[in-house]
């Protein structure tokens, strides 16, 4: 869920091969030209969803290289293996709800610009688990008790709570979710 149309916050989700690739970006600034960098980042995400993600944030790292750059998130479930692989870059934020609640870490930099040395974060994933990845347009310091609901709401009424109750009036805000079925 995207608060505004014409901004650079965008979000991918693919489900393929019993796995679930999920994308967010926030490239720098606001406007139509953030929004075009951010269609070129989609673009990128779309085709390239299914390499290792540590790969793929490489590769759009060299696809907007030049351009005023984006912070990045990408996970991926593997629903066989039941495991959460997460890399981030920049202030997205990325965060499991359920039965052991947790914050994954993103690095600093900025993509297209300058990169870390990069390293997935793992970790078991269970059926009772919930994953949200959210920009900086949302408040990032939430708990479970602020938002009890997000345990059985559905993923997509879930990201539009998040934006409703934790959105910051001054910034574009996206957040996607994702939940076990």
């Amino acid at each position: 869920m995207i608060k505004d149309s014409e901004c650079g916050d965008i979000g991918v989700i693919k489900a393929f091969d019993k796995k679930v690739f999920m994308g967010l970006v926030d490239v720098l600034g606001h406007g139509k030209k953030a929004h075009e960098i951010a269609i070129t980042c989609k673009e990128y995400l779309d085709e390239n969803h299914q390499k290792d993600i540590i790969k793929i944030m490489r590769g759009l790292h060299e696809e907007i290289r030049g351009s005023r750059g984006a912070v990045v998130g990408l996970c991926l479930l593997d629903l066989q293996l039941m495991e959460l692989r997460y890399v981030g870059v920049g202030n997205i934020t990325a965060r499991v709800f359920g039965p052991d609640t947790m914050r994954f870490i993103s690095l600093p930099g900025v993509v297209g610009y300058v990169l870390p040395t990069l390293k997935a974060m793992e970790r078991p994933f269970s059926r009772a688990d919930v994953v949200v990845l959210y920009t900086d347009g949302v408040k990032e310091h939430f708990e479970l008790g602020d938002y009890p609901e997000i345990l059985t709401d559905d993923a997509k009424t879930m990201a539009k709570k998040i934006i409703h109750m934790f959105g910051k009036k001054s910034d574009d805000a996206a957040c996607m979710a994702v939940r076990y079925r």
